[in-house]
Parts: C-alpha cells; structure tokens; sequence
C-alpha cells in the first residue's frame, strides 16, 4: 500500500494507545486499525481519534464478520471495515473510498455465497403407511441425527 501514488504512511503502532497518541500527533486523514490491538482496543481507538479528530476516517481490520461488530463500527464513527482474509483484495479499496469521503465495508458472507433455493419434500399424507423396514430406517436417522447435535 505504500506504493500508491499520493499516499504515504506516516506512522505504525503496536497497541490501541499508541495509534491514538500517533494520530493525535499526526493528524493523520486516515487511520487503519486493528480490531484486536492490545490495551486499548481498535474500537476504543477509533472512538478517541474520531471525538479528536472528526476530519480523520478509520478502516478498521477483523479476522471475522459480525453484523453487530459492523453496527458497533459504525456508530463509534468508522467508515470502513474489511476482514483480515480480504486485505490482500480489498484494503486498497477501501483507503481510498474512505479518503474520498466514501464508506467502505467489505463483503459479507451471506452477500458472496450462493443462494441456494429452498427445497420442498413432499409429506406422506399416513406416516403409517410407511413399511415396518422405512420406519426403522427413519428412527436410526433420527437417533444418528440427535447424536450429532
């Protein structure tokens, strides 16, 4: 990322207290934080660096979704979020959307997978008419069933 023309890293830090002591003192227009920073945590960061520095947008990286982590991302003012997998694809993306004012979230799970269409089986109208072999088979399934879960 330090290669795109325009930009330049101006600091790195190691803990949640560190980037907010750094974008205090460089007043960074954007910061990209960690989630899981120790100490202070990328949220807390974020909520610090943004009361502030309004003017400065946050990118903030987790190694897993979470709608309510997004919704907590949000409201403490965070413009971008991408998933530590989708860094290579993504980060990029979203300095740039959220430099230019824009929001930025990655992809969630249930918008990339395929949708699978909803199956229907049809019901017997008698379960009694099912052989005394189809309902022994039927009750070991339901046995195997309850012992999986």
């Amino acid at each position: 990322m330090g290669g795109q023309e325009g930009w330049q890293i101006c600091g790195e830090a190691k803990s949640g207290a560190e980037a907010l002591a750094l974008a205090l003192q460089l007043q960074p227009d954007v910061v990209i934080l960690d989630i899981n920073m120790p100490g202070l945590s990328g949220l807390e960061a974020l909520k610090a660096i943004r009361q502030r520095l309004p003017t400065t947008r946050a990118v903030v990286l987790t190694l897993h979704y979470s709608a309510e982590l997004v919704r907590e991302i949000k409201r403490v003012g965070g413009k971008g979020y991408v998933m530590k997998s989708d860094c290579d694809r993504d980060l990029v993306d979203a300095v740039a959307a959220v430099a230019d004012g824009r929001v930025y979230f990655t992809q969630q799970p249930e918008e990339v997978a395929p949708r699978i269409p909803a199956i229907t089986v049809p019901r017997p109208a008698d379960l009694g008419s099912l052989t005394a072999r189809e309902r022994e088979a039927v009750r070991n399934i339901a046995q195997t069933m309850r012992k999986l879960l």
